[in-house]
């Protein structure tokens, strides 16, 4: 009785630490291709940009023909709540839970880095933004990943 209760309580800790990795591994997938998706999403739309509105560290507001019908959307990208959302009209759609930080800086025509709000506060400046570089902290459990990229607007 008592071989059977160990070689029972070595197999159940066996199963917890293998549903403990798999949970792990499956957190770590998880966050990576939704991260991935968010951000490949934002660097093709924001390279479609005919006009960026507002532009702030964690938001930006822009305008582009998205479906090719000739006429611009007008787009929002912004956290709340802990989700990178996307705005266009009044639908809102989640690019993204578990969003720790969500984090937006411009570079103008010399590639020097814009201050904001100052150097974004008119729309004459705003349409000097030429590069954009997207920073997208995300957590989940005890797992993070941290992804970045830079798009070149075509705002002129």
């Amino acid at each position: 009785m008592a071989l059977f209760s160990v070689l029972v309580v070595s197999a159940l800790w066996v199963f917890v630490v293998g549903l403990r990795v798999w949970g792990t591994s499956r957190d770590r997938s998880q966050i990576r291709s939704e991260s991935s998706l968010a951000m490949e999403r934002m660097v093709r739309e924001l390279g479609q940009a005919s006009s960026i509105t507002d532009a702030d560290e964690d938001a930006i507001t822009f305008t582009a023909d998205l479906d090719d019908n000739g006429s611009d959307e007008t787009v929002a990208f912004g956290i709340n709540s802990n989700k990178l959302i996307r705005t266009e009209g009044a639908t809102q759609t989640t690019l993204a839970s578990d969003v720790e930080d969500f984090a937006l800086a411009y570079r103008d025509v010399d590639n020097d880095l814009m201050s904001l709000p100052a150097d974004v506060a008119s729309q004459s400046k705003r349409d000097s933004i030429r590069v954009i570089t997207i920073s997208l902290d995300m957590n989940k459990a005890e797992e993070s990943f941290t992804l970045s990229s830079s798009v070149y607007a075509r705002n002129q």
